[in-house]
């Protein structure tokens, strides 16, 4: 068996062009804790072989940092003396210097978590020494493991606490070390042969909405498209040569192969990519499935397994407009793992049952089959390590140890893996190409909703202002330019990611209005006036969209099962399905909330589980604002409360529901969030940001004009 890692590094676009400030600062801190390590971490294993897709615009704001060219909010907050910052800058800090996942970035920091639980209290209640050390532990916790034993790291981490402004000036210089250490690592192991590097087009387009988004319709004919049809096969081209003339700037060669981002395809962008040179691009196994004429059902999805083994563990050639694609697609359930389950288990453990289920697939498929399997796992090579524990270093030389000694088991470049199935002859042949991404095999991720259909409408507007000052010859070459670069970078992926159901995150303000900072910059540079609809912002309020409010009382039995229609017919519902965050998740625990008021002062709590979720197998923590450390435990089915609340009562079925005494609130208005434990670790949470609120003195006649 032959064994394909793509890893898949990536960031948005975070540059304002006009401004010159990045607005978020998430290249600078990914920088220095996800890039270095995945490629470095493989000099400790020679025989492991790996492909790392790497996107230009990522690369270029990596460079701009390195060089000490860029600059963010939270950079220019840490680099503030402690004892110069105003009540504005302490409100910033507070707001944005905990953004990382506290079960394994701040609570194994003892002085960080400290920090993390005193926000609570306010910042009246930081000293100076407070705020440096927090100054230094938001970006020092995301500084590698691999950089431990490095200085200032070293002592830094030995010294936990009472940081100097010396110290910090120290850190903030390693830091921009470890950017400018990147690029030239990936170079030197790619020249050694033990990786490839791959591309995406340069600022991360879903290529085939920008060749015409009317493809939507094929692989979703029911969808909602935008008011105007987008089609722009130039521009398409245009993102995938400069990616790939700027990938060869920086390593001395052109790529062989190519990640279109998210794994979207169809017909169209293939001569596009072959065009360029590209001899290999990659999807996945259910657009695998749908292209070879196989229904991809709930069935399939639940199990793992969108088609036959057989079929999946091989490359396939494709043919269209008189050009000739190759095409790898992912095992949908082997990357799934490491993205979402394996954080949650021990490292060895997580290891030997990855080798274990690829040891299953040689089995099965090695006695069916004379040619060599061909398992690729792709996803996103970043993201996932922020939920394991020491970044998931445990896990990756566990595993990577269990491969270099593994006798059947090989590792192999995909350039590798495609000639060596080009002389066995063991290539399969697609009759069509099915237009979609790898997440649901369509593009309803980014086309569809109101949200997403308002943002490519605004794109469409702005691109039609570029070709009109581009017709009339009468803008300066340098700001052309420019605003072709803003629209190149608003055609990314990134910002629809955002808009719409699917996903959450504490930026999505920053997120929306940077969108649209960069459409309004087309017109600032052309000299046009700025339309009024991109000073408004494109998504709705997270909490609104997701939740729905109590309507009058309810009286449910607390049985665990939904007794009759009505009796949870006048609660309130938070829709936890529609709510996701950074991560697309391919499966939850958690599908819904609901919650409302009794007549007699209670609150009444009922929890959904997804589809294949036992609720009794699930640790659950509400936990409440008001009062004061109050939090709901249910476990085995059983809850229990921090503190006497006069009235508990719960029932776990085939969905939970609770019943406590809103007295114990003082009639005050409270707020509460939903947490799924595995152990002490959290797992799942809703919401992803912000609370739901409860309010007590609802539960009162008067409120219903009773």
């Amino acid at each position: 068996m032959e064994l394909c890692f793509l890893w898949h590094m990536h960031q948005p676009f975070y540059k304002n062009l006009v401004s010159g400030r990045y607005e978020m600062p998430w290249v600078r801190l990914h920088g220095t804790k996800d890039y270095y390590d995945m490629v470095a971490i493989l000099d400790d294993f020679p025989v492991v072989k790996q492909t790392f897709n790497l996107v230009p615009s990522l690369l270029e704001q990596l460079e701009e940092y390195s060089r000490g060219e860029a600059l963010d909010d939270h950079l220019e907050l840490s680099r503030k003396p402690a004892t110069s910052l105003t009540d504005v800058d302490k409100e910033a800090i507070l707001a944005d210097f905990f953004k990382a996942n506290y079960e394994t970035m701040i609570k194994p920091r003892k002085r960080y978590d400290r920090l993390y639980h005193q926000k609570a209290t306010g910042k009246a209640r930081f000293t100076g020494q407070d705020w440096l050390d927090l100054q230094i532990w938001s970006n020092l916790a995301w500084i590698d493991p691999i950089f431990q034993e490095e200085e200032p790291v070293k002592k830094l981490l030995q010294k936990g606490e009472k940081f100097t402004e010396e110290d910090k000036s120290a850190l903030l210089d390693f830091q921009r070390q470890v950017l400018g250490r990147i690029i030239p690592k990936y170079r030197e192991i790619c020249d050694r042969g033990q990786i490839e590097l791959s591309v995406s087009p340069y600022f991360h387009p879903i290529l085939p909405l920008l060749c015409d988004t009317d493809i939507a319709r094929q692989s979703t004919p029911q969808v909602l498209l935008p008011k105007h049809r987008f089609a722009r096969p130039d521009d398409a081209q245009l993102q995938v040569e400069m990616a790939i003339g700027y990938f060869e700037s920086k390593f001395g060669h052109r790529p062989k192969g190519m990640w279109p981002s998210e794994g979207s395809v169809s017909e169209q962008i293939i001569p596009i990519v072959a065009e360029a040179g590209i001899e290999w691009i990659a999807s996945d196994e259910e657009i695998l499935a749908l292209s070879l004429g196989k229904s991809i059902g709930f069935k399939e999805r639940y199990n793992g397994k969108a088609i036959p083994d057989g079929h999946l563990y091989k490359p396939y050639v494709f043919e269209a407009a008189g050009k000739r694609m190759h095409l790898f697609f992912r095992d949908h359930m082997l990357s799934d793992l490491i993205g979402f389950v394996y954080s949650r288990m021990e490292a060895k453990q997580a290891a030997a049952d990855f080798v274990a289920k690829l040891e299953m697939i040689d089995q099965r498929t090695g006695q069916a089959s004379s040619s060599q399997q061909i398992v690729c796992v792709a996803l996103d090579g970043e993201n996932a390590w922020e939920y394991f524990p020491e970044d998931g270093h445990a896990f990756l030389r566990e595993f990577y140890s269990r491969l270099s000694e593994h006798p059947r088991i090989k590792t192999c470049t995909l350039s590798e893996a495609l000639q060596r199935a080009r002389q066995a002859g063991s290539l399969g042949s697609l009759p069509r190409l099915h237009p979609g991404s790898w997440i649901n095999h369509n593009f309803s991720i980014w086309i569809g909703h109101p949200e997403d259909n308002k943002a490519w409408d605004l794109l469409y507007e702005a691109r039609k202002v570029l070709d009109e000052a581009q017709a009339a010859g009468n803008i300066p070459q340098d700001r052309l330019e420019l605003a072709r670069k803003e629209i190149m970078i608003a055609e990314g992926s990134d910002w629809c990611w955002w808009f719409g159901d699917e996903h959450d995150s504490p930026d999505n303000d920053r997120f929306d209005q940077l969108y649209r900072s960069h459409l309004m910059n087309v017109y600032i540079l052309l000299g046009r006036p700025v339309p009024q609809e991109l000073l408004r912002p494109i998504r709705t309020d997270y909490i609104r969209a997701h939740l729905s409010e109590p309507v009058d009382f309810v009286k449910p039995t607390i049985d665990g099962k939904l007794t009759h229609y009505y009796e949870w017919s006048n609660a309130g519902m938070f829709d936890c399905r529609k709510a996701g965050s950074t991560m697309h998740k391919a499966s939850q625990f958690v599908n819904a909330i609901y919650y409302g008021y009794g007549e007699a002062g209670q609150v009444y709590l009922r929890v959904d589980p997804a589809v294949g979720t036992d609720i009794k197998s699930l640790k659950l923590k509400f936990e409440f604002s008001r009062p004061e450390g109050l939090a709901i435990v249910i476990e085995n089915g059983q809850a229990t409360a921090s503190q006497e609340l006069g009235y508990l009562e719960c029932r776990a079925g085939k969905l939970l529901e609770l019943g406590f005494s809103a007295k114990a609130m003082g009639g005050e208005n409270s707020a509460m969030r939903l947490t799924v434990l595995e152990g002490e670790r959290e797992v799942e949470r809703w919401p992803v940001v912000d609370t739901i609120p409860v309010r007590p003195d609802l539960a009162a006649k008067q409120y219903w004009g009773v």
